[in-house]
Protein backbone atom coordinates (compact mmCIF):
# COMPACT_ATOMS: atom_id res chain seq x y z
CA UNK A 1 0.00 0.00 0.00
CA UNK A 2 1.34 3.25 -0.90
CA UNK A 3 1.88 6.04 1.76
CA UNK A 4 2.85 9.12 0.63
CA UNK A 5 5.13 10.28 -2.84
CA UNK A 6 6.62 13.42 -1.83
CA UNK A 7 9.24 16.14 -4.74
CA UNK A 8 12.37 16.27 -3.44
CA UNK A 9 15.32 17.93 -4.46
CA UNK A 10 18.94 16.52 -4.02
CA UNK A 11 21.41 18.42 -4.16
CA UNK A 12 23.70 17.90 -7.39
CA UNK A 13 21.04 14.89 -8.53
CA UNK A 14 17.80 17.23 -9.07
CA UNK A 15 14.30 16.63 -9.25
CA UNK A 16 13.86 13.25 -7.06
CA UNK A 17 11.12 11.76 -5.02
CA UNK A 18 10.22 10.37 -1.84
CA UNK A 19 8.42 7.16 -1.67
CA UNK A 20 6.60 5.43 1.33
CA UNK A 21 4.64 2.16 1.33
CA UNK A 22 4.36 -1.08 2.45
CA UNK A 23 8.30 -1.72 1.96
CA UNK A 24 9.84 1.37 3.69
CA UNK A 25 10.69 4.77 3.09
CA UNK A 26 12.94 5.37 -0.07
CA UNK A 27 14.32 7.82 -2.37
CA UNK A 28 13.76 7.02 -6.32
CA UNK A 29 15.93 9.08 -8.96
CA UNK A 30 13.35 10.19 -11.52
CA UNK A 31 10.29 12.96 -11.15
CA UNK A 32 6.96 12.46 -9.27
CA UNK A 33 5.17 12.29 -12.49
CA UNK A 34 6.91 10.00 -13.64
CA UNK A 35 6.73 8.18 -10.44
CA UNK A 36 2.78 8.22 -10.58
CA UNK A 37 3.07 7.19 -13.76
CA UNK A 38 4.90 4.29 -13.15
CA UNK A 39 3.05 3.12 -9.98
CA UNK A 40 -0.15 3.35 -12.08
CA UNK A 41 1.68 1.14 -14.98
CA UNK A 42 2.36 -0.98 -12.23
CA UNK A 43 -1.24 -1.93 -10.96
CA UNK A 44 -2.64 -1.79 -14.75
CA UNK A 45 -4.21 1.56 -14.73
CA UNK A 46 -3.98 4.40 -17.37
CA UNK A 47 -3.25 7.41 -15.20
CA UNK A 48 -4.53 9.62 -18.07
CA UNK A 49 -7.94 8.13 -17.62
CA UNK A 50 -8.04 8.18 -13.99
CA UNK A 51 -7.29 11.79 -13.98
CA UNK A 52 -10.02 12.16 -16.28
CA UNK A 53 -12.69 10.58 -14.64
CA UNK A 54 -11.53 12.24 -11.54
CA UNK A 55 -11.73 15.73 -12.94
CA UNK A 56 -15.44 14.79 -14.61
CA UNK A 57 -16.79 13.71 -11.30
CA UNK A 58 -15.01 16.80 -9.23
CA UNK A 59 -15.56 18.88 -11.91
CA UNK A 60 -12.08 20.52 -11.49
CA UNK A 61 -9.53 20.52 -13.82
CA UNK A 62 -6.02 20.95 -11.82
CA UNK A 63 -4.52 19.75 -8.10
CA UNK A 64 -7.33 16.77 -8.05
CA UNK A 65 -6.87 13.82 -5.52
CA UNK A 66 -6.17 10.62 -7.46
CA UNK A 67 -7.95 7.27 -6.68
CA UNK A 68 -5.84 4.27 -7.20
CA UNK A 69 -8.33 1.81 -5.38
CA UNK A 70 -10.90 2.12 -2.86
CA UNK A 71 -8.34 1.98 -0.11
CA UNK A 72 -5.41 4.39 -1.76
CA UNK A 73 -6.77 8.08 -2.85
CA UNK A 74 -4.01 10.30 -3.34
CA UNK A 75 -4.49 13.86 -1.79
CA UNK A 76 -2.03 16.39 -3.36
CA UNK A 77 -0.82 18.44 -0.90
CA UNK A 78 1.74 21.42 -1.86
CA UNK A 79 5.22 20.71 -0.33
CA UNK A 80 7.90 23.21 -1.21
CA UNK A 81 8.36 26.19 -3.14
CA UNK A 82 9.16 26.05 -6.37
CA UNK A 83 12.86 26.60 -7.41
CA UNK A 84 12.73 26.59 -11.32
CA UNK A 85 9.23 27.19 -13.68
CA UNK A 86 7.45 23.68 -14.05
CA UNK A 87 9.02 22.68 -10.78
CA UNK A 88 6.70 20.22 -8.73
CA UNK A 89 5.77 21.36 -5.92
CA UNK A 90 2.92 18.93 -5.16
CA UNK A 91 3.28 15.70 -3.02
CA UNK A 92 0.94 12.77 -2.75
CA UNK A 93 -0.16 11.16 0.54
CA UNK A 94 -2.59 8.26 0.76
CA UNK A 95 -5.48 10.12 2.47
CA UNK A 96 -6.82 6.94 4.45
CA UNK A 97 -3.03 7.28 6.31
CA UNK A 98 -3.96 10.35 7.89
CA UNK A 99 -4.58 10.77 11.18
CA UNK A 100 -4.71 14.78 11.70
CA UNK A 101 -4.51 17.67 9.68
CA UNK A 102 -3.14 20.52 11.37
CA UNK A 103 -1.95 23.94 10.37
CA UNK A 104 1.37 23.70 8.43
CA UNK A 105 1.52 20.11 8.99
CA UNK A 106 -0.01 16.66 8.53
CA UNK A 107 0.34 13.96 11.13
CA UNK A 108 -0.01 10.18 9.47
CA UNK A 109 -0.95 6.85 11.46
CA UNK A 110 2.58 5.88 11.65
CA UNK A 111 3.55 9.22 13.79
CA UNK A 112 5.13 10.78 11.00
CA UNK A 113 4.65 14.46 10.34
CA UNK A 114 4.64 15.89 6.83
CA UNK A 115 5.08 19.67 6.77
CA UNK A 116 2.87 21.39 3.76
CA UNK A 117 3.48 25.18 2.58
CA UNK A 118 0.06 26.15 1.49
CA UNK A 119 -3.49 27.00 3.61
CA UNK A 120 -5.10 24.88 5.52
CA UNK A 121 -8.32 25.81 4.19
CA UNK A 122 -7.07 24.48 0.76
CA UNK A 123 -6.12 21.22 2.36
CA UNK A 124 -9.41 20.90 3.87
CA UNK A 125 -11.39 21.51 0.38
CA UNK A 126 -9.29 18.84 -1.07
CA UNK A 127 -10.06 16.33 1.75
CA UNK A 128 -13.75 17.33 0.72
CA UNK A 129 -12.92 16.42 -2.74
CA UNK A 130 -11.44 13.31 -1.82
CA UNK A 131 -14.90 12.17 0.45
CA UNK A 132 -17.01 12.75 -3.14
CA UNK A 133 -14.04 10.77 -4.94
CA UNK A 134 -15.12 8.31 -2.17
CA UNK A 135 -19.05 8.33 -2.68
CA UNK A 136 -18.76 8.45 -6.40
CA UNK A 137 -16.71 5.24 -6.96
CA UNK A 138 -17.04 3.06 -3.59
CA UNK A 139 -20.66 3.43 -3.69
CA UNK A 140 -20.42 1.00 -7.00
CA UNK A 141 -18.47 -1.59 -5.67
CA UNK A 142 -20.92 -2.32 -3.08
CA UNK A 143 -22.86 -5.25 -4.54
CA UNK A 144 -26.15 -4.05 -4.05
CA UNK A 145 -25.51 -1.35 -6.86
CA UNK A 146 -24.81 -3.81 -9.69
CA UNK A 147 -27.69 -4.70 -11.90
CA UNK A 148 -27.25 -8.12 -12.34
CA UNK A 149 -29.38 -8.49 -15.42
CA UNK A 150 -27.60 -5.99 -17.25
CA UNK A 151 -24.66 -6.76 -19.39
CA UNK A 152 -21.00 -6.00 -17.52
CA UNK A 153 -19.13 -3.38 -19.04
CA UNK A 154 -15.46 -3.23 -19.58
CA UNK A 155 -15.48 -0.81 -15.89
CA UNK A 156 -17.28 -3.63 -14.53
CA UNK A 157 -14.60 -6.28 -15.63
CA UNK A 158 -11.98 -4.07 -14.74
CA UNK A 159 -12.71 -3.91 -11.37
CA UNK A 160 -13.51 -7.69 -10.89
CA UNK A 161 -9.65 -8.30 -12.47
CA UNK A 162 -8.55 -5.55 -10.20
CA UNK A 163 -10.13 -7.65 -7.22
CA UNK A 164 -8.81 -10.39 -8.07
CA UNK A 165 -5.22 -9.61 -8.63
CA UNK A 166 -5.71 -8.04 -5.00
CA UNK A 167 -6.80 -11.32 -3.66
CA UNK A 168 -3.79 -13.03 -5.47
CA UNK A 169 -1.57 -10.68 -4.08
CA UNK A 170 -2.69 -11.04 -0.88
CA UNK A 171 -2.46 -15.22 -0.81
CA UNK A 172 0.85 -14.68 -2.26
Amino acid sequence: MLIYILPFYLEGVGDVCKVKDEKGERIVYIKLSNMLKNIFKERMLDFKEVRRKCRKVLNQKNIIPLMLNEKEILLPIKIRKPRTSRDEVYGYINFHFIDKIEEGEILLKDGQKIFFIESYRSVIKRTKLVKTLEKEFCDKIKLDKFDFNAPATKGDIAFILNEILYLKKLLE
